[in-house]
């Protein structure tokens, strides 16, 4: 009984260290719970019989799991906190006689205490936050939304049961490591600083990857980039080559220079000159999606990849440079304004920390950057997928075939009379029982020339599609079906029907130099109308970006390659028809081997992709405010623990008639340093990565989701940003005062 007092008089006391952790313990169980609730087996939004959330229930539970595992390393972390700030309360409950492990269990029954209290909580919390995440689901699936406040009891216990074996992990831990720590350095635990000139050891244990990393870049540049020094390129094009060997070059030289470097002082110059390379390589690095888009420079996935990949490990090594020299640069500050007002009492409170926290500082920087870059990739990604499904499938019912083989990618079939001619007509049957079709159109796709096809023939892969074509009255009724208007040919023109996000410039391109075509029924002339980018879905095209539009006499005599059939519904189809009608089709008398038929239903196509969409745009909001909090969190407690450690400097300061007002400023200008710098560096890598996103996919963004709409967008996760760190930035000055002041 006396221990359990001890333990709530202990929790009593230790509320205001606690206070961050457990707001941040509280918000994060409440944002698991609200998460995961969406895979109870109570969930039942009203979304209509024309969707079906299994699939969403079991992504969001195995997305929102893994993510928390996170969360553990924050409750070590903080734990370790709380421990360094009470040793010295540790080490007096030693020698009145207490044993380590009875200090150990009631230091864990604490935690504890801790942990439920921010569960209970957080499980009330979550039931409310649930409902906007219920409101972002049926936004998805384009449904009403009406708030009502419920608890699911299988999502209660998932979260209880989780979060207490992460308690209990992290706990046990830290017991152990209680019962090993000596009684005298608990004693001195307060007493000892920060040593000021602490080497930064850890930076230069990256220096042989960085060596390695830009010597295979080296040979990997001469090997590739040699083939652009030909006259089939641009100028710009050679020079970004040519610089993209000659930097990682220089890389080279200057790390066997600082290897054999005998000058200690030489140490800053030689970091300051790797970080200008480091910066070179990135903005080389960053250029190459630029001159992929608009000078449609050539380059396989592979290689793109690869250089995506040495990006990233610049930003990581740069980041660490960067922190190793500001804290080098307010070195030479400190010694050139040290005796201006209380300067030297400032920089000896940042640099008694920063010298030996550049590597947490770097850390905690690329962690804001991956929180930064996930919360502005989200709606694009989102936008993108949405705005990618609605064009996809435009009609309720799409069926098609295709003469290539769709697993192989290699043509099956050797003769025209092989080509599919079916018009879907055995599904007639299930459809008149159980969909009401208010549209249904049947065509065909044509070969211009029917050499065309003996030519793929000969190279047997789909990526030598040639271009087919549709005939006027088809493409006209699909526009009527999709609600366009009607489009009119003479009979010697043809026009052509695009993909929607085929860059306009590469159309105007294709149509300069073909603005006639032979075919098999005569030779035509481009119409004097403009080429349509309307959205039809994207299955006639024969892997290509353009389909010819003909007129009808002309198809007569053209050989047919693939047969498609679209229908419109009276009203949105069920999800559990789509199904069978999809099982209908795929165990129907289609069994040639060498042709591939397919069905798509938008119905199973919206639901499914929803679904999909939204365990993404989910797990990243949910992956990006854990890392998050989690960074802030950690900057708050380092802070925190500096006021308790170095209140005796305020004293001092007192003492010595320095104001309050003045200590306040000293307090303030000490958090924005520590909160501004990683967040200032986060946001302009995060900004540039941003760009990169615009520069490289700005034909899918204008297309699929909007400027306007996506710039809103990012705006709002500004916004929610700017919440976080303005609270969390608010708190930590306040219990900073309140700590340096008592």
């Amino acid at each position: 009984m006396m221990y359990a007092k001890l333990a709530l008089e202990n929790v009593k006391k230790s509320t205001k260290d606690y206070l961050i952790y457990i707001v941040t313990l509280t918000a994060c169980i409440s944002m698991f719970y609200a998460f995961l609730s969406i895979s109870s087996n109570y969930y039942d939004p009203n979304i209509g019989a024309e969707f079906n959330l299994d699939i969403l229930g079991d992504g969001i539970k195995y997305a929102i799991l893994l993510i928390t595992v996170l969360l553990m390393f924050l409750m070590q972390y903080v734990n370790h906190f709380m421990i360094q700030r009470r040793k010295r309360e540790f080490a007096i409950q030693s020698i009145i006689g207490m044993e380590q492990s009875t200090i150990a269990r009631l230091f864990f029954v604490e935690s504890l205490i801790m942990g439920i209290f921010s569960l209970i909580v957080g499980i009330g919390l979550g039931g409310v936050f649930s409902q906007f995440i219920t409101a972002m689901l049926l936004q998805m699936y384009h449904k009403p939304f009406e708030f009502s406040f419920m608890l699911f009891p299988d999502t209660i216990i998932l979260t209880i049961l989780f979060f207490c074996i992460c308690f209990a992990t992290v706990g046990l831990s830290q017991v152990r490591t209680i019962r090993k720590i000596k009684i005298i350095d608990m004693l001195n635990a307060d007493r000892k600083n920060d040593i000021l000139g602490t080497p930064h050891k850890w930076i230069y244990k990256l220096f042989p990857v960085n060596f390695v990393l830009y010597l295979l870049i080296t040979f990997y540049n001469i090997r590739t980039l040699s083939y652009y020094f030909n006259g089939e390129f641009e100028l710009v094009i050679k020079i970004w080559s040519a610089i993209s060997i000659i930097v990682p070059i220089l890389m080279l030289i200057t790390h066997i220079r600082e290897r054999f470097r005998r000058k200690e002082q030489n140490t800053v110059k030689q970091l300051f000159l790797i970080e200008c390379i480091c910066l070179l390589e990135l903005i080389i690095l960053s250029i190459l999606p630029v001159f992929k888009v608009y000078l449609a420079m050539p380059m396989d996935k592979g290689a793109f990849n690869v250089y995506m990949g040495f990006l990233f490990w610049c930003v990581v090594f740069g980041v660490s440079v960067f922190f190793v020299l500001f804290s080098n640069y307010l070195l030479v500050i400190k010694e050139r304004q040290k005796y201006k007002e209380e300067n030297l009492f400032f920089f000896g409170q940042l640099l008694s920390k920063l010298k030996s926290k550049t590597l947490s500082m770097t850390l905690i920087c690329l962690t804001l950057t991956l929180s930064m870059a996930l919360f502005f990739v989200t709606p694009l990604l989102v936008g993108w997928a949405q705005g990618f499904l609605e064009k996809r499938v435009p009609f309720d019912i799409q069926i098609s075939s295709d003469y290539i083989g769709m697993q192989s990618g290699y043509i099956g079939i050797q003769s025209e009379k092989e080509l599919p001619v079916t018009d879907y007509s055995f599904l007639d049957s299930f459809i008149e029982k159980n969909i009401s079709v208010r549209d249904d159109c049947s065509f065909k796709t044509y070969f211009v020339n029917k050499t065309d096809f003996y030519n793929q023939l000969e190279n047997s892969r789909k990526n030598a599609s040639p271009i087919t074509a549709i005939s006027l009255s088809d493409y006209n009724h699909l526009l009527k079906m999709a609600g366009y208007d009607e489009i009119s040919l003479r009979d010697h023109e043809f026009t052509t029907q695009w993909l929607s996000i085929t860059p306009q410039d590469s159309i105007s391109a294709y149509l300069e130099t073909h603005k006639s075509i032979k075919t098999d029924g005569g030779d035509l002339q481009l119409a004097d109308i403009s080429a349509h980018t309307v959205d039809l879905g994207e299955d006639f095209y024969n892997f290509q970006s353009v389909i010819y539009i003909v007129p009808d006499h002309i198809c007569n005599k053209l050989t047919s390659a693939n047969t498609f059939r679209y229908m419109m519904a009276d009203k949105t189809i069920s999800y559990d028809i789509a199904q069978e009608l999809k099982s209908y089709f795929e165990n129907s008398s289609l069994t040639d081997s060498l042709v591939t038929y397919n069905i798509t239903m938008r119905t199973i196509e919206v639901n499914d992709n929803s679904a999909i969409i939204f365990i993404m745009q989910t797990g990243l909001t949910y992956s990006a405010i854990i890392l998050f909090v989690t960074c802030f969190t950690i900057l708050a407690l380092q802070q925190l623990s500096d006021s308790g450690k170095y209140k005796y400097r305020f004293r001092v300061l007192r003492n010595m008639g320095v104001e309050e007002s003045h200590i306040r400023k000293l307090i303030l200008k000490q958090l924005a340093v520590w909160f501004g710098v990683p967040i200032i560096l986060a946001l302009i890598l995060s900004g540039a990565f941003l760009v990169f996103l615009f520069v490289g996919f700005h034909m899918q963004i204008a297309v699929y989701i909007g400027v306007q709409r996506l710039v809103q967008q990012l705006l709002i996760v500004l916004a929610i940003l700017d919440v976080l760190l303005i609270s969390y930035f608010i708190s930590t000055w306040v219990l900073f005062n309140k700590s340096a002041s008592a």
